[in-house]
């Protein structure tokens, strides 16, 4: 199930992190909200999973899991974990900022990079939304060795060329209206997080995983003692 979620569309193969859930049966089109509670709880697995089976694999999405949430879902000056980010900008967008089209895609990467990124991530003329068919959700459609050896180039190439792909790909949606995130900081969505990170932190040797959770801890005890004395009052 963690091998097929991280391959899928309700993976986020670019920033990291998962979204809300699937609608449909493919597991292809999620629901693009992206909420703490579920990704805190998914980073525990993945890591517990990379523990149990020593598969590198769920070690590289677990620290996916951690870069989108340190980008997007936290802050980073006072410590704290956000709610969640929406799954649009407004009401005339249906995943649009997380979606990529063939022409999009190809005016964001080089040809070379487009010939591996587009057969490995199922980019194609006729995508997967209702809305607009022409939009794509990221998703592995084959093996990297298959999606190497169709373009005529050593896997270590295709890896290398994927990873400038995506680099790319993320860079040029940066520039799209982002959907917002709610900052709003529950003490026990906080608490998920917390343990999330301080289990990463302890596995995948992340040490500025392990100051930031103790760093939120210590904002998480702060609200709870500032309700408890208001509450006394």
């Amino acid at each position: 199930t963690l091998e097929k979620m991280g391959e899928y569309g309700i993976y986020e193969h670019l920033a990291g992190g998962f979204h809300r859930y699937s609608v449909d049966e493919h597991w292809i089109v999620p629901h693009f909200e992206k909420m703490a509670y579920d990704n805190s709880e998914l980073l525990k697995n993945y890591v517990h999973a990379y523990q149990a089976f020593g598969n590198e694999e769920y070690a590289r999405v677990a620290r996916d899991i951690v870069r989108w949430m340190d980008e997007w879902l936290s802050d980073r000056v006072h410590g704290g974990f956000y709610a969640s980010q929406d799954a649009d900008f407004s009401l005339d967008d249906d995943g649009d900022y997380f979606t990529w089209t063939r022409d999009e895609a190809a005016e964001a990467l080089s040809a070379e990079e487009l010939a591996i990124a587009a057969v490995y991530y199922d980019i194609g003329e006729i995508g997967d939304m209702h809305h607009n068919v022409r939009k794509n959700v990221l998703h592995i459609k084959q093996p990297l060795g298959v999606v190497a050896k169709k373009a005529g180039v050593s896997e270590e190439e295709a890896r290398k060329l994927l990873e400038s792909a995506k680099k790319k790909m993320y860079a040029a949606r940066l520039k799209r209206p982002t959907p917002y995130v709610d900052k709003t900081i529950y003490v026990a969505w906080n608490a998920m997080c917390i343990s999330a990170y301080l289990e990463a932190a302890r596995v995948l040797g992340i040490e500025e995983a392990r100051t930031f959770a103790l760093r939120s801890l210590d904002r998480a005890l702060a609200i709870v003692d500032a309700a408890a004395k208001a509450g006394a009052h």
